[in-house]
């Protein structure tokens, strides 16, 4: 008997980095203070992330994408209620990044087609998208989108703009 999967959610949060690769690289402010393997309940995960001020205030991507969520609201660079919106804010991040990533390999326009089509099905499920990329010189460039209320990964993450919806920008 298979579980059923978990509701759609409601809306997706939308994160860009960019930055050093060894500010990136450093995982400490990364990492909530606690590793956990299964979920717990939503003021358990707010009792967490309080525990850590590090990894509140630090903007650079956690190692666990939905993570995201614990973080404060004013980290979030669009919200979207609709995937298709949600994943074209991505092609866009994508675009605009392009110039700058460091190998041709990733700036090829057939790579970035696939890559948007798998955005596009990963996002109509339900699911997160993350993407990073070298960029010239020593700089590195994450875009993520992440579902909320909920997450098909870590469900029980409260939504860091404090209800089920988004934020009405998409």
């Amino acid at each position: 008997m298979t579980a059923p999967l978990p509701p759609m959610p409601s809306h997706w949060h939308c994160y860009r980095w960019t930055g050093e690769r060894r500010t990136y690289d450093d995982e400490s402010v990364r990492r909530p203070p606690h590793l956990l393997v299964q979920d717990i309940s939503p003021q358990e995960w707010k009792q967490i992330a309080a525990a850590s001020p590090a990894f509140m205030a630090s903007e650079v991507p956690p190692l666990e994408v939905p993570h995201w969520l614990l973080r404060p609201a004013r980290m979030i660079k669009a919200s979207f209620e609709a995937p298709d919106k949600a994943s074209a804010w991505y092609r866009d991040q994508i675009t605009e990044l392009s110039p700058s990533f460091l190998t041709d390999h990733d700036k090829d326009p057939a790579r970035q087609a696939e890559r948007f089509a798998a955005a596009d099905d990963r996002l109509i499920w339900g699911g997160d998208v993350v993407g990073g990329w070298y960029l010239r010189g020593t700089g590195f460039a994450s875009i993520q989108v992440v579902a909320c209320s909920t997450n098909r990964t870590r469900p029980t993450i409260p939504c860091p703009m404090g209800r089920g919806a988004g934020s009405g920008t998409g």
